[in-house]
Order: structure tokens, then sequence, then C-alpha cells
């Protein structure tokens, strides 16, 4: 740990009630405790009033995640160095990727074979309409046919104490979406009542409509019916790079341009996107074999030997379909499993580039610079943080 010959004092002035905030406070407590500062904060929800000793509070900077007139009026007021993280109708020095969401979740339901797409949000503060804009654009970028429902209601009460006309308009537009269909919630909250609705109208889930969340609040998540795909932001490293700007700042040091954005880390699958969209057995068997047996060292031929089809029948097909090859996709899968071992373990490079059947550290190296025009070592270091 690097100490200072005065630590800073910083005021976190964000919710804890949920898990992104919990992940933001992770990701700031990091950097501070290896830069030898101290912070004061108070377990509060996003939007409780601010406590009383705030008005008092003396120190070098603060990091606000708050949409409160009365925060950013203290703000002014104290004239210290700040930070905003996420504000949600406010603008921030760091926020989310809104392209880079849309892309993963227009991405997650194309692997399905999913070409419908549909948004849902369930009330309409900006952040809402923003995700929704740059999921649309994504969508229609692609050709895929998009569609889009935002309640306009600032509450967020569950579907069943929602007026009676309220559910009959959310249930009708349900029923005429084009099947299957991916639909992406605005928030994991807001695909709850995507998951409800579906079940009062016998509406499968994911054959049907296939529903991803945002932020994988995992409890949340495991506990819906059924469980909840979501997408996974990296609130860690926000959190982390908050508390470095804002050390800059008090430091008088140069900073970057902002805002800067982040993108997601991964989509957790769960059974409400589980599902193969796609009618011919073949290809879906394909795709089947790749995503569970990505880590036996898999070849085309391994593939076209368990369906039965002769290579060049189930290439032409495959590429008919999708638009790349199969040895195309085994590549793909490698590298979002690498992804994820990469961010999730702390085992070698080398040992992971085996273990999913690269020819070689090299060559996994190489894949990750076409793709990512990063290096495996470069990814982890971006999108994990390990402190002694």
């Amino acid at each position: 740990m690097l100490k200072k010959e005065k630590p800073y004092n910083i005021l976190l002035l964000m919710g804890t009630s949920h898990g992104y905030g919990r992940q933001l406070i992770k990701g700031l407590s990091a950097y501070l405790a290896e830069h030898g500062h101290d912070a004061d904060f108070e377990f509060r929800g996003y939007s409780e009033p601010l406590p009383a000793w705030v008005q008092n509070w003396k120190g070098d900077g603060v990091i606000v995640r708050d949409n409160s007139p009365e925060t950013f009026a203290l703000l002014q007021q104290k004239g210290i160095p700040s930070v905003t993280v996420n504000c949600m109708n406010h603008p921030s020095d760091l926020d989310v990727d809104e392209e880079a969401v849309a892309e993963m979740a227009v991405q997650h339901f194309a692997e399905r074979g999913i070409y419908h797409l549909a948004y849902f949000a369930l009330s309409d503060p900006y952040w809402t309409r923003k995700r929704g804009t740059a999921f649309q654009q994504k969508a229609l970028q692609k050709g895929y046919p998009f569609f889009s429902y935002i309640r306009h209601a600032t509450d967020t009460a569950p579907f069943s104490a929602w007026p009676v006309a309220e559910q009959r308009k959310l249930a009708r537009w349900l029923q005429q979406l084009p099947k299957p269909v991916g639909l992406l919630a605005a928030y994991d909250l807001h695909a709850r009542q995507i998951l409800q609705v579906c079940e009062t109208q016998k509406i499968a889930i994911p054959n049907e409509i296939a529903v991803l969340g945002i932020n994988n609040e995992e409890w949340f998540c495991e506990m819906q019916h059924p469980p909840l795909s979501s997408i996974l932001q990296n609130g860690l490293r926000v959190g982390y790079e908050a508390a470095r700007l804002l050390c800059h700042k008090i430091e008088g040091k140069p900073t970057p341009s902002l805002p800067l954005l982040f993108p997601p880390v991964s989509v957790e699958l769960r059974r409400s996107t589980d599902v193969i969209a796609i009618q011919d057995q073949d290809l879906a068997e394909a795709l089947r074999i790749i995503r569970t047996q990505i880590g036996t060292g898999l070849q085309v031929n391994d593939i076209v030997t368990q369906i039965g089809l002769s290579r060049r029948t189930l290439e032409r097909k495959f590429k008919q379909m999708f638009g790349r090859t199969i040895g195309e996709e085994i590549l793909q899968e490698r590298l979002k499993q690498s992804k994820i071992l990469l961010r999730e373990t702390d085992d070698k490079i080398g040992v992971i580039a085996k273990r999913l059947g690269f020819s070689s550290h090299t060559h996994m190296n190489h894949a990750f610079l076409a793709e990512m025009r990063i290096t495996p070592s470069e990814y982890r270091s971006r999108f994990r943080f390990d402190y002694e």
C-alpha cells in the first residue's frame, strides 16, 4: 500500500441498496485503500435524502451517484473537487457504455437464432430512453425488426399492482410480438414484470420470448421464474476509476477526456434466454455441441461426425444461416469462454489457451488482438482488480 503524507478524506454520496452500488463502493474502496486514503459514507438507498451530518462535512473531495438537486447544490456550496458516476438524470464523469450494452444484447440473441428484438422499460426517465435508443439503433443496423414498450410512469410497482387497463395493454403488446423474440429489459427489476405477464398469459419463456435483464443482481435473478439471464456491468472497475479520477483532480493532475464510458463484462446465462430458436435441427445441434464441448479441443470434424452430415453440407447450411463458417463459430466461442476465465480465475494464459483448444498461447494472443485489439493480459488487467 502506498502511503501519503496526508491521506485524503473522500465523501461517497451513493446508494448501497442495489448490487451495482455496492460494486461501485467495493471498487472505490480498493483504490482508496491501495493509496492510503479514507472515505466517509452511509449505507442508504439511491434516492434517500442526504444525512444531516453531510452539511457540515469537511474533506478533500466527493464522489456522487445521486439525482437529488439538494446533492448538487451541496457540491456547489462546498466548492471542492467532485466526480459524478452513473447519475441517471445528470451529466456524469463516468457512465455506462450503452452502445456496448446494446451490442452485447443483440449478439446474445443472435447467437440463439433470435432476430426479432424488443425493449421494455418499467418507467421512463432519461436513462431508460437512452438505453432503449442504443438497443434500437444496434438492432436496426443489423436489419432486425424492433419493437418497444416504455411505460410512462415514475413508480416501479409489480405488475399485479398495476391498473387493470395497463395490465391488459402490456399483455396485448407481448401477445402480438412476432415469436420467437428477444426482449431486453432496461434493468433486472423491469424484466420481472415481463416474466410475470408471460406467466399469466401462458407465453413460453424462453421459447416464445427470451428475456434478458441488465445489472445481474444475482439473488434477484435466481429467484425469478424462470431464473433471469442478465448483463453484468463492471461496477468494480467504474468505482476504481472514479476514485483515481477524483485523486487526480485533487492533486491538480491532468485528467482524461470525459465522460469515461465503461462496457459491460458479460451475459450471465440463466434459463430465461437458454434456448436455440433455430428450426434446422442439424444447425441447432451444431451450436449445442460448440457451446457444451468447447473445452475438449473441439474441431470441425468432431461436429461433422456427431451430426452425421457431410462437412460440405453442414458448412453450406451454417454459412447460409449465420453468415460465418463453423470454424469461425468455434473461435468465437473460445474467445467468449477465454474472457470469462481471464476475469474469473487466476489460471495462466497458457493454461487457458490449452484448456479451450487454442493451438498455442501465441494463437490465443493473435486471436484476441484481432477481435479485441488488446492482448489477453491487457484484458485481464482491464477487467479485474486484485489487491493484497
